[in-house]
């Protein structure tokens, strides 16, 4: 135990330098950015942007796309309060009373409150993963080959089955990412595996150049459909709001103390979860404060409560979805597996092992992630009528210029045009599937996790002996089997388990 704390203060110490605070904030504004643009994404602007991180060293590269996913995921309330647009999924709740509170004349007690709740979710999750990552990955240590297969396969059928509103779409998409994963050389018996004898592709896919194609060159086809049209100007925040009551007070803040802690207790829980992720936090969080509030007729028509309880939701996914990910390997969701990739092109491999090789280096980045939530906080409520003006930037001018940042980032990961065709490629794909309905997350997710899935069955036949009915002497992966059928027999006589609904207000 001294020996954790001796080295959660060592990383404090590593962090607390002008580097990693300065590529901190960095990231922080480049997410504000991002998340007040309605079409941008976090994930497509970590993925744009990872190529250049990979030049730094993982203290400064990994928390600069921290910051951006702070950054981004509050800003996303910022089009959703303004113009009635979420920038991120998780702030489609947040539209239900942020944008008829704006409308009232308080755009800025809004957005403050938003602020103050992201931050105040986001800090408590970030305090739970502090205190206890270190334990699960010592838990994680007692881990075999059959448990880690067990425990892939069931985040696998949670990520499909709860992903999207359709489970057969979300399967599909599932087993495109599976598809994708096969390509390059075989570990086991060293074979090429759908490479049509091309040369760049017996390593495998690049993940950062699929991930650059299905976001940022999809989107920009997406945006493009459309007519690149721009939304309309937030003007009670851009003009400067005159009301004398549009400020958020400290009383009001600390009326909400009860129902930020109660949704941030819900993120937190939901985003150890595989699969479920920010959107489904912010509307649990919402009809639970709805239910459990002394105003509830007030919920939809502006009410504090109903944008501080999704908010604190959303945000407090994040911290929780380090939790998996850091002590097994398994994304909780798309941004979470976009971070896996930052992990792993720094040479660091979530798992069992990552804090007992790297113990400060980790400390020192789960403490940028605390340290993050004071900049967000102090950048928020400074700079957040200046990032509202993004909104006003041409589309017909951003979206060109993110073509050309995805196309340099593409090119610079390996210095290989082939990369920049695989990245147009894998834009049409995404484009496509999006139209037809079909989420990309399972894809990303299982792309990512099917290599170690298939190395783990291959080391379990092995331990096993290649009888399968050897699985009886591992309870814990039997448990992990259960939850996968159990789930799957639910999905086959209810259909989705989860659909992304307002609740009633």
């Amino acid at each position: 135990m001294w020996e954790q704390v001796d080295n959660a203060i060592q990383g404090l110490q590593m962090i607390l330098s002008w580097g990693p605070i300065l590529a901190l904030s960095i990231g922080i504004l480049i997410g504000f950015l991002v998340g007040a643009v309605p079409g941008l994404t976090v994930t497509m602007t970590i993925a744009m942007l990872m190529p250049i991180t990979f030049q730094l060293s993982p203290l400064l590269g990994i928390p600069m796309c921290i910051g951006i996913w702070k950054g981004g995921l509050y800003s996303g309330a910022i089009p959703a309060i303004l113009v009635s647009t979420p920038g991120t999924g998780g702030a489609v709740a947040t539209m239900l009373d942020g944008y008829p509170m704006a409308k009232q004349g308080l755009p800025t007690k809004a957005l403050q409150t938003s602020l103050v709740a992201s931050t105040a979710g986001d800090a408590f999750s970030d305090l739970m993963l502090l205190l206890f990552m270190a334990p699960i990955a010592a838990i994680a240590l007692l881990f075999g080959a059959p448990e880690y297969f067990a425990l892939y396969l069931m985040s696998l059928v949670l990520i499909a089955a709860l992903m999207g509103q359709s489970v057969v779409k979300g399967l599909f998409s599932a087993f495109l990412g599976l598809l994708i994963s096969t390509v390059g050389i075989e570990s086991v018996t060293g074979s090429s595996r759908f490479t049509f004898g091309n040369v760049n592709l017996m390593g495998g896919i690049t993940f950062m150049t699929m991930m650059i194609g299905l976001f940022a060159v999809g989107e920009v086809l997406r945006q493009a459909e459309g007519g690149m049209r721009d939304e309309p100007t937030a003007k009670g925040l851009l003009t400067g709001s005159k009301n004398p009551e549009d400020r958020l007070t400290l009383r009001e803040a600390w009326s909400l103390r009860r129902v930020i802690l109660q949704s941030s207790l819900i993120g937190t829980g939901i985003g150890v979860v595989p699969g479920l992720g920010a959107p489904i936090a912010a509307f649990l969080a919402y009809a639970i404060a709805q239910r459990s509030s002394r105003h509830p007729e007030a919920f939809g028509k502006g009410s504090l409560e109903g944008i501080a309880a999704p908010e604190s939701a959303n945000n407090a996914v994040n911290g929780a979805n380090f939790i998996p990910l850091l002590a097994f390997g398994i994304p909780g969701d798309i941004i979470a597996a976009v971070m896996l990739g930052a992990f792993l092109a720094h040479g660091l491999r979530p798992g069992p092992d990552l804090f007992q090789d790297h113990a400060v280096v980790m400390f020192a980045i789960i403490w940028s992630m605390v340290i993050g939530n004071g900049l967000l906080l102090l950048f928020g409520w400074f700079l957040t009528h200046i990032f509202a003006k993004v909104i006003l930037i041409p589309k017909r001018i951003l979206f060109p210029s993110i073509l050309a940042v995805a196309v340099i980032g593409s090119y610079s990961l390996n210095s290989n045009l082939f990369d920049v065709q695989c990245m147009f490629f894998f834009g049409f794909v995404g484009y496509g599937l999006t139209k037809l309905g079909i989420p990309l997350p399972p894809l990303i997710i299982t792309a990512l996790l099917s290599r170690g899935t298939e190395n783990s069955l291959v080391q379990s036949l092995i331990v096993l002996r290649g009888d399968f009915t050897q699985f009886i002497h591992h309870p814990l992966a039997l448990s992990f089997f259960a939850v996968a059928a159990i789930v799957l027999g639910l999905v086959a006589v209810k259909g989705p388990l989860w659909k992304e609904q307002a609740p009633e207000s």
